[in-house]
């Protein structure tokens, strides 16, 4: 097989309980570099680290060349408003990256970064300030542009701590139009916009009333299906959306994704403060299972997708690593494995997936101190 390599993000530079949604006690130093072993799952490091601030989102161009990072900064470790940076690097071989160069994206607490569809504009959240932004990306050098757009947002939600203002927590081009979906979390809003690929601005498209308190965090689009999947953080479910490609997302079924009888609110490990944790989910690569990680209660919710309209159905659930707090999730270019950066347990887990059923198998367990994201290729 082919030699492949898996790229594990974290966060740097805090003491223990600087930040609060953080419960490792192993601050990480930047991306960590392994080979990755397609036959049996499992990780190796090469020794190779790449010095960096907080790279919790890590995201590979589509032509494969080159991998994004951003910084999640933030004022509790004392940033100041209006900072933020994503930084791009060459994939060499051997898992090598070489660092071509950061860009600001006007804003801490890039949570998330993506392509457009046609990969020349990268698409960065700003939690903290409240908007998102828009960059030109150079798909033949990887060099990031200045910003072409930076919208903010307003509203709140009903939760005191997590909703006092808008926190948008990703933002994902729609895979067959120019349309661009920003997930906020204090609003429970998806909004929309319509990117202009010739300029880089975004021009609004209206905007997804989603339930109060539900905390929208991320989404998936199904590969066949004109269906959308937001994963939403506080309230612990997955909306299912039909999507429009005149108005975009519409939403048509809200499954829960903790068990009935979990309660997480005065659990020790919710660093989330919320009745729920939900971090992000995925689709298989088949698209016949939906992944849902359920932090606190340290397990990951599998769904079979309905192959005639996308809906879910609750299938099956397996336990992650003792106090895990899972961030991120993702597939090996197989799809034969799922990764899962288990942040509090300073670990990535790799579980086998079985095809037909979705099932998962635990492979293999690797140190890494605050694990945060993981971009396999």
């Amino acid at each position: 097989m082919p030699r492949q390599y898996a790229f594990v993000g974290c966060y740097s530079g805090f003491t223990p309980g600087q930040l609060g949604w953080v419960g490792s006690k192993q601050p990480g130093r930047g991306i960590l570099s392994f080979a990755f072993h397609e036959e049996d799952g499992s990780l190796t490091p090469t020794g190779r680290i790449t010095e960096q601030d907080s790279p919790t989102w890590l995201e590979i161009h589509p032509n494969g060349r080159f991998l994004v990072a951003c910084h999640e900064l933030s004022h509790h470790t004392g940033v100041p408003a209006g900072v933020g940076f994503v930084t791009s690097y060459r994939i060499e071989p051997e898992g090598v990256l070489v660092k071509v160069g950061t860009q600001s994206t006007g804003g801490r607490g890039n949570t998330c970064a993506t392509f457009d569809r046609t990969g020349r504009f990268l698409l960065v959240t700003r939690y903290w300030e409240g908007g998102i932004s828009v960059l030109p990306f150079d798909a033949d050098t990887g060099v990031i542009g200045e910003m072409t757009a930076a919208p903010d947002h307003t509203g709140s939600g009903p939760h005191p701590l997590r909703q006092s203002m808008p926190h948008p927590h990703g933002v994902h081009g729609d895979p067959r139009s120019d349309l661009v979906y920003a997930m906020d979390l204090g609003t429970d809003k998806v909004h929309q916009y319509l990117l202009d690929t010739a300029t880089g601005t975004l021009t609004p498209r209206g905007e997804v009333a989603l339930a109060p308190g539900c905390g929208p965090r991320g989404i998936n689009f199904h590969p066949t299906l004109r269906v959308a999947y937001v994963n939403c953080e506080l309230d612990g479910t997955v909306v299912v959306c039909g999507v429009d490609e005149g108005k975009g997302l519409i939403p048509v079924q809200t499954v829960r994704c903790y068990p009935e009888d979990f309660q997480g609110r005065n659990h020790p490990e919710n660093l989330g403060k919320a009745d729920f944790w939900g971090a992000e989910g995925c689709l298989s690569s088949d698209a016949s299972h939906y992944y849902y990680i359920c932090r606190v209660h340290q397990s990951i919710a599998v769904f079979a997708v309905s192959p005639e309209d996308g809906t879910l159905m609750y299938s099956s659930r397996y336990a992650l690593a003792a106090h895990s707090n899972a961030r991120n999730l993702t597939l090996s270019p197989s799809g034969r494995y799922l990764l899962v950066a288990s942040q509090d347990a300073d670990c990535v887990e790799c579980f086998r997936i079985e095809p037909a059923t979705g099932a998962l198998e635990l492979t293999h367990r690797e140190h890494a101190p605050c694990a945060a994201d993981v971009a396999v290729i």
